[in-house]
């Protein structure tokens, strides 16, 4: 076992909840071990990373693909490591881009992500713990008596009242642009009993605020013929009979559960928001703010981005989610610049968003990501300037259009970092 003090470790985390779920879990395992998380240096990034790399043994990296510059970023910091003069630190590489590389579902191959990162150390793929410790013992950072098998990793605590839980991994939707389901892998629910028990571990430790993550956090318990029913507008009608989602009535457990203030849940879409999943947002403890990823204005991109809903239905759904909460704050995610989208079809999109009043939107220029359907089929046609015009368009329609007072902690816990 190693001493207490006599090693450190740092973890960089980029991109969304689930990676920063990842970096705790990772942090629990390496503390386990006996590390010791090094303080964070204050300043800019680069400052920060420096600090890392001199002063930890450890210096873990959790990347984020969805858009190129989280990965610019990794590898910027790649090109730290080379010309760090007083380097102590070993640096690992996680996280999405390693994902990509070494899930069942590839977007390219581990050897070209080593070509592009050659100055890391090793590299894991995210919720791989048995890689990791053997990672660790080939770099001789763990004792020799330390049992492998024995590991029961458990995700570090950081005296929060808020946190986020994983109700499911992965995604199976394949929205052309996207690369959750090849570095995330295939859609699964963790069960029932597992996450209410990690709530009741989080009470326990002050925590009284939740958020249920999920790719597609709404089709959690489902298998995948009844999730794609529904995403084929099979049972989104108030009229169809059909038996309560899953998701609706874990929410309503967890909101019995008497310490809980507050329940959140990302992410939703709109093909999979069901009309008893409208209906829980009556209950007094989940958020007043819902995030809903639309992504365009126009039928057509959304038919072109694969997915699984129309303007018309998104608006009839935001319309329901509004009888129910009226004060209600609605957050959504857009894409300027699809491949082939026509200036037109871009003010389809600014119209939208004077029509609903989004509290918070994550506008973002479309760019390839490798290995995507948009990627190795759509030309990426729409201009670098014309992108650029259109985000700070957008931008500054939607400030102008969003309700006075809204967004605030709701912008700064879901934007994460990229």
């Amino acid at each position: 076992m190693v001493s207490k003090n006599s090693k450190k470790y740092y973890i960089k985390t980029f991109g969304c909840y689930a990676n920063e779920v990842d970096s705790d879990l990772i942090s629990g395992l390496l503390e386990s071990f006996g590390f010791k998380e090094l303080d964070k240096k204050e300043g800019n990034e680069t400052l920060e990373i420096k600090h890392a790399l001199e002063n930890s043994d450890i210096l873990i990296i959790n990347s984020c693909s969805v858009r190129q510059k989280s990965e610019d970023k990794v590898f910027g910091i790649g090109k730290m490591v080379k010309n760090s003069k007083n380097r102590r630190a070993r640096v690992l590489l996680t996280g999405c881009m390693v994902g990509s590389a070494l899930g069942e579902r590839k977007r390219y191959a581990l050897k070209e992500l080593k070509e592009k990162t050659k100055n890391f150390d090793g590299y894991f793929a995210p919720g791989d713990v048995p890689e990791i410790t053997h990672i660790l013992k080939d770099f001789n950072l763990l004792g020799r008596d330390v049992a492998l098998e024995k590991i029961v990793p458990e995700r570090k605590y950081r005296g929060r009242n808020h946190a986020y839980v994983n109700i499911s991994y992965g995604c199976d939707n394949f929205c052309s642009y996207c690369v959750v389901p090849y570095s995330r892998g295939c859609e699964i629910s963790r069960s029932e009993k597992e996450i209410l028990e990690e709530i009741k571990c989080l009470i326990k430790n002050g925590v009284t605020e939740f958020t249920l993550c999920g790719q597609n956090v709404n089709s959690w318990g489902l298998g995948v013929k009844e999730k794609f029913q529904i995403r084929a507008g099979g049972q989104k009608d108030k009229s169809t009979k059909q038996n309560s989602l899953p998701f609706a009535e874990l929410l309503k457990k967890v909101h019995k559960i008497k310490e809980v203030k507050k329940i959140d849940f990302i992410s939703s879409n709109p093909f999979d928001f069901t009309s008893d999943l409208v209906e829980t947002l009556k209950l007094s403890k989940i958020s007043n703010y819902v995030h809903i990823a639309v992504q365009s204005g126009n039928n057509e991109i959304l038919k072109a981005m694969n997915r699984r809903h129309t303007v018309e239905e998104f608006e009839n759904l935001i319309g329901d989610i509004r009888k129910v909460r009226p004060d209600v704050e609605i957050g959504t995610d857009i894409i300027v610049g699809f491949p082939g989208e026509t200036r037109e079809q871009f003010m389809s999109t600014v119209d939208l968003v004077k029509r609903i009043g989004f509290s918070v939107a994550f506008i973002s220029m479309y760019s390839p990501r490798k290995g995507t359907f948009a990627q190795r089929n759509l030309e990426d046609d729409v201009p670098l300037k014309e992108k650029k015009w259109r985000h700070m368009y957008l931008s500054k329609v939607w400030k102008q259009s969003k309700p006075k007072g809204s967004g605030g902690i709701f912008h700064s816990r879901w934007e994460g970092s990229e």
